[in-house]
């Protein structure tokens, strides 16, 4: 990936060293009183000196990839980045104070909303899972869909998705794995579902990453999150034919096709028009339950067996409604009242979520004792997050504040066509990098969304295809894959074939392809403990190579459609 990287900015620096075209400002530099040439380039065309700007400009990016690369903790990584792109900001680029009061109010702004929504968002997670809540809401989507093929196509298109987008932070595969091995799947299978159920990628956490890339690009918050929806398709769709494919395997997977592309039209247009009517946060969240709701629909009809909901569920599902209302009937009283920045906070997410781990603990009758121990469980999880996130969305505002994104833009810029392959690529090269859409966004918009300008490209369109090819590659980044693997392995198998066994193909149960708790070294009774620990080790590289093999190649079929949409729908 460094090599990439590397070979990516010398492309893009011989290729603006031969262009002839001039830089224009994007709206954003012209209120700031921008030059007629790009920073550093001494009023000439793009030529010689500047080339060297260009590497300059790329290289605290590429110090991120390469430390991340070399597995340096993500917080180590941005400390460095930051420190050099300050330096730089001295020496090369230098930030004027006209341009901190433009933006520095804003990306403030930004960074409090995404800090509140990561704590909160953890620590409600943390009680649900405390008090049972999300065990008791998986056990009755399984008992409701009433065959094993559909609760594999709920947990898939329904749990998971809905667990990342209104909670985040890799909650959709602790909820959805350890369910699929309830289930009857392999770890390899349930690990694989797991990840491919992270589709919504772009919604997750009630879309904090798509607000910090519309601050950064300079694009409406809105807008920007109703072109996501509109691009998703494809995602949705590849991922959930693997989803399919991979779940009940391909003899029976004709048996499932129609239930699937109804539950995927469903999750799609209630996305774009929860998108339209209200904005971003719960677009994400009301496509899950489209999903949910469509299966266990189908499941009554075919079955005719009523759906029933115990004071247990609804208990469990408390909050989760308590946030849901809150948003929508704030979404659409705030722009009736008219209360100007008030306005946006009382309708934001990151003000509901607060209301709601206050309001958890009496809705789900818990314990003194479990609320405190959660509280700081999810506080000791969430802080090391935030406190990363916020460094990469300050990496990529001070990125556009001395005017690095702009050289980059301009390098982008001069790749013409070759635009369209590489922001794909780049993409999802960054969220497989840094493992979050938020950090991906923060990187990535302000550069590209000038780039898209420059090409005569509506940016709000290219950060939309930004979003999605990054999002999804979040999936195969390293400690998302080695959580999906490790809750397969570790989750009790089930207990009981369920009712239609038959619908998956009986699958060999070798090293790679173990049920969890059996692994080759109970063959032996005699075996030692560290041989056991090696067989143990190597059933994990196995089952991972596996389970990284069939997500890559989904993404990467993704990057084709991505490369393709760019090029002959967005690209004029």
């Amino acid at each position: 990936w460094a090599g990439c990287g590397i070979a990516v900015t010398v492309w893009m620096a011989c290729a603006v060293s031969d262009s002839t075209e001039r830089w224009s400002p994007t709206p954003f530099e012209a209120s700031r009183g921008a030059p007629e040439h790009p920073p550093c380039s001494s009023g000439q065309p793009v030529d010689g000196v500047p080339s060297l700007n260009i590497v300059l400009a790329a290289l605290p990016i590429a110090v991120v990839a390469l430390l991340l690369s070399l597995k340096v903790p993500a917080l180590r990584a941005v400390i460095v980045a930051l420190a050099l792109t300050a330096v730089l900001s001295v020496t090369t680029f230098p930030i004027t104070g006209d341009d901190v009061s433009l933006l520095g109010p804003s990306l403030a702004e930004t960074i409090a909303i995404v800090v509140v929504i990561i704590i909160c968002g953890t620590s409600l997670a943390e009680l649900l899972m405390a008090t049972g809540a999300q065990a008791r809401i998986a056990d009755w989507l399984q008992e409701s869909a009433n065959s094993r093929g559909r609760a594999i196509l709920i947990v898939g298109l329904g749990v998971a998705p809905f667990a990342e987008t209104i909670i985040g932070w890799g909650l959709g595969l602790v909820v959805s794995v350890p369910l699929l091995i309830r289930v009857g799947l392999s770890v390899r299978r349930a690990a694989t579902i797991g990840l491919l159920g992270i589709l919504l990628g772009p919604w997750g956490s009630l879309a904090p990453a798509i607000l910090i890339m519309a601050q950064l690009g300079d694009v409406s918050f809105k807008t920007l999150g109703l072109w996501i929806a509109v691009f998703s398709l494809p995602g949705i769709i590849i991922m959930s034919v693997a989803i399919l494919l991979v779940g009940v395997g391909r003899s029976k997977a004709k048996a499932y096709a129609g239930e699937a592309a109804m539950a995927v039209l469903a999750m799609w247009l209630v996305i774009i028009g929860v998108s339209w009517l209200l904005g971003p946060p719960l677009a994400g969240v009301a496509g899950a339950c489209a999903a949910i709701g469509v299966l266990l629909f189908i499941g009554r009809v075919k079955h005719r067996t009523p759906i029933t909901m115990d004071r247990t569920v609804v208990r469990a599902l408390s909050p989760y409604i308590f946030l849901g209302a809150g948003l929508l009937v704030s979404a659409i009283v705030m722009p009736l009242l008219d209360l100007g920045k008030l306005g946006d906070v009382l309708a934001g997410p990151a003000f509901w979520l607060v209301l709601t781990v206050i309001a958890a603990p009496p809705l789900l009758k818990a314990r003194t004792t479990t609320v405190s121990t959660a509280r700081r469980v999810g506080w000791n999880r969430a802080v090391p997050v935030a406190l990363t996130t916020m460094l990469f969305v300050a990496f990529g505002g001070l990125l556009s504040l001395n005017g690095m994104s702009t050289v980059l833009a301009t390098a982008a810029a001069g790749l013409g066509s070759g635009f369209a392959v590489v922001t794909p690529l780049v993409s999802s090269l960054a969220g497989y990098i840094t493992g979050s859409n938020s950090a991906s966004a923060a990187m990535l918009a302000p550069g590209l969304s000038n780039a898209a300008t420059d090409l005569g490209m509506d940016p709000t369109q290219v950060l939309a295809i930004v979003m999605i090819a990054a999002s999804l590659a979040v999936m195969v980044c390293p400690p998302r894959l080695a959580l999906a693997v490790s809750l397969a392995q570790s989750s009790p198998p089930a207990p009981t074939p369920s009712d239609d066994a038959a619908a998956l193909p009986t699958e060999s149960i070798d090293a790679s392809d173990a049920t969890p708790g059996a692994s080759s070294s109970d063959s032996s009774s005699g075996a030692t403990s560290s041989s056991a620990v090696a067989v143990d080790v190597k059933v994990t590289n196995e089952v991972t190579a596996k389970v990284t093999k069939t997500v890559l190649v989904a993404n990467l079929v993704l990057s084709v459609v991505l490369m393709a949409i760019l090029a002959f729908v967005v690209m004029p």
